[in-house]
């Protein structure tokens, strides 16, 4: 009869640091949520910001091709291919890896809805042609 006290007790132990464990557990994925959350806000605040400054270097650069400055848009495309590869670089992995879509982002303007890849490419593109016109 002891014995099976002994197990009881034994077992009600094992509950009781099972469910310890599992509330510290919820905590930590609470944590984590939040962490997440603050994580995604942050980097749709800097894909505006993006967005803002390729927009500026679009202005700049058709002022540039109008004036004749074809030096410095000639360094503004280095730069917009350096950037987008860079992007691309530490960027498009983790978008891909967390299992997030594209579906899931909401739709902006037609001409931000390509990735930052498309969207540096047909800046690129963009670039190139005003500089045959000019």
């Amino acid at each position: 009869m002891s014995g099976s006290i002994a197990s009881y007790d034994q077992l009600v132990r094992q509950v009781e640091a099972l469910k310890k464990e599992n509330s510290h557990l919820r905590r930590e994925l609470e944590d984590n949520s939040n962490h997440l959350s603050k994580l995604e806000n942050e980097t749709s605040d800097m894909k505006e910001v993006l967005k803002h400054l390729q927009g500026k270097l679009e202005q700049e650069a058709r002022v540039m091709v109008s004036s004749g400055q074809t030096e410095v848009l000639d360094q503004l495309k280095a730069l917009q291919m350096d950037i987008t590869s860079l992007y691309n670089l530490k960027f498009a992995p983790e978008v891909t890896s967390s299992g997030r879509g594209a579906e899931e982002s909401p739709p902006g303007p037609a001409s931000h809805r390509d990735g930052p890849g498309e969207l540096g490419r047909a800046t690129f593109r963009m670039l190139e042609e005003l500089d045959r016109e000019r």
